[in-house]
């Protein structure tokens, strides 16, 4: 890994745990941040996977990235990823070789189309 590369701050988030208020009932979880990392940010096929779906009656636009980040235990397909202000959903989490040294992650960015 080329530490010079990892020259972007993502943020990465998870769900905190469901609690109960005094009368006992449940109270939604929320995106609370876990941890601040330097990651390398990668658009597969140089400009950025691009894809339009149809769900209902919407269209949406899904983007892929992948950050790559030092090995940090803990960070699971459950998170998402906070970066230069937009919303990232992990897809799947790699620990690159098995060497417990970088992991990939590989993430999505969901948006409404705009023209």
């Amino acid at each position: 890994m080329n530490p010079s590369k990892l020259n972007k701050r993502i943020i990465l988030e998870r769900k905190s745990s469901e609690t109960k208020d005094e009368e006992g009932n449940a109270i939604p979880s929320e995106w609370k941040e876990f941890v601040k990392v330097w990651a390398e940010a990668k658009t597969p096929f140089g400009t950025g996977f691009r894809s339009e779906i149809f769900q209902g009656n919407a269209e949406f636009v899904i983007k892929l990235i992948n950050f790559t980040i030092r090995y940090r235990k803990g960070i699971n397909s459950a998170m998402r990823a906070r970066y230069d202000g937009k919303l990232y959903e992990i897809k799947s989490v790699i620990d690159i070789d098995e060497q417990h040294k970088e992991m990939c992650l590989i993430c999505e960015e969901r948006s409404n189309w705009q023209n």
